[in-house]
């Protein structure tokens, strides 16, 4: 089954909670048993919180993390990652670094409100584009983008072509746990699958689904 929906402890804003790629997905270590992304999972805390979908982004390629994350966290992230996968710190004023890059293995959309590009291109190893999401900085937490496909705020309609151009895969607008708009907060994804906050309705799944690529 490629979907799964749940709460973590009460909790239905997953998706500050945890992050996945087609070649690893790391989550806070209070969720429970998770099968449909179907990649390595590592279960950890940053900086002593269970915020990992917040403090985090990344794709195949590598992993950034906030300048605050200790040599310690690092390591234990380098020794359940493997070597082939970056781990960069980004030394930017900014640390809610999952709101504010949107990205999968072919681009990196990133807020106007980060000055330190370099090491985002560096460690996910992608075109790194520097631009808001309808008005709205906070691009990460406005959409998810897989190598399938990308969900993002219903603010962008008008944009999603544009979008599909950037990400190279085809998307839609859509929405989380009974109308959220910034459809991170609710929503893991990888190619394989996805989870989704335990309040998202039946027919936010069925457009997730489709703007993933779930659907034949």
């Amino acid at each position: 089954m490629h979907v799964q929906q749940l709460s973590v402890q009460g909790e239905d804003f997953i998706g500050l909670l945890g992050i996945a790629t087609d070649g690893y997905a790391i989550i806070s270590s209070n969720f429970p048993k998770i099968e449909a992304l179907d990649v390595p999972i590592i279960k950890t805390r940053l900086y002593g919180t269970n915020l990992i979908g917040l403090f985090c982004a990344g794709n195949s390629n590598g992993l950034l993390l906030p300048y605050f994350i200790s040599d310690d966290e690092i390591e234990k992230l380098k020794k359940s990652l493997g070597e082939d996968i970056t781990i960069g710190r980004l030394m930017d004023r900014c640390t809610a670094i999952g709101n504010l890059i949107a990205c999968n293995d072919h681009t990196a959309i990133v807020s106007p409100m980060i000055s330190e590009t370099k090491t985002i291109k560096k460690v996910l190893g992608v075109k790194v584009v520097q631009r808001g999401i309808s008005g709205h900085d906070e691009v990460g937490a406005c959409c998810v983008a897989t190598n399938k496909g990308f969900l993002v705020h219903p603010d962008a309609e008008n944009e999603s072509k544009r979008l599909s151009k950037i990400f190279k895969v085809n998307g839609l607008v859509g929405s989380v746990n009974f109308g959220f708009p910034f459809v991170k907060s609710g929503l893991i994804a990888n190619s394989n699958g996805y989870l989704a906050g335990s309040r998202t309705t039946g027919i936010e799944l069925g457009r997730i689904d489709e703007a993933l690529g779930f659907l034949d």
